[in-house]
């Protein structure tokens, strides 16, 4: 006679043990579950700009910059608008530059070129900043990591806020590609 099932009583003539037919139970409802949750995991992340690009003269980098963005990471918040517009208003009086995230920054911080990447930060407008305690966030801050690529500017455009003892940390990032306007 062979072995014993765990209730006692040997497995019928061509049936699995009773462990085996769990096993295969688990691994159903495993699978069945991935395939019904629609759920994203993660927000689709877009092809990354260029590691490096080349530094425009300033007389081509001054000027309206526009585009749109897609979602590439929401924390904090409810929803995150998933393709927003963006405009960049660039400033070159000489050789140095500086930028204005129209409708979304405050003042406008100079433009670096480091790296083969123009980069700048600056303060969120209160306006559109995260409330927390029913304030805008003095802490949020924008930032530009942007490559010059095929004639457009193309990388990422960040809103954050920091941590406080009332109010939890916020980010939300898009990549752009923006066009001379």
């Amino acid at each position: 006679m062979g072995p014993a099932s765990s209730t006692g009583r040997p497995p019928g003539p061509g049936r699995p043990p009773r462990w085996v037919m769990a096993a295969l139970a688990g691994i159903l409802a495993v699978v069945v579950a991935a395939v019904v949750d629609d759920r994203p995991r993660t927000l689709s992340r877009p092809i990354p700009a260029p590691a490096a690009g080349p530094a425009l003269p300033p007389s081509e980098l001054a000027g309206r910059w526009s585009g749109t963005g897609s979602l590439t990471d929401c924390a904090g918040f409810d929803d995150c608008p998933r393709t927003p517009s963006l405009t960049l208003a660039i400033s070159c009086p000489g050789e140095s530059c500086t930028v204005t995230a129209v409708g979304r920054g405050a003042g406008s911080p100079p433009l670096r070129f480091e790296a083969g990447r123009y980069r700048a930060a600056g303060p969120v407008r209160a306006e559109v900043a995260p409330a927390c305690v029913g304030a805008p966030s003095t802490s949020a801050m924008w930032r530009l990591d942007l490559v010059v690529s095929g004639g457009r500017l193309v990388g990422s455009y960040e809103q954050s806020t920091g941590q406080s003892l009332n109010c939890g940390a916020t980010s939300v990032e898009w990549s752009v590609t923006l066009a001379r306007t």
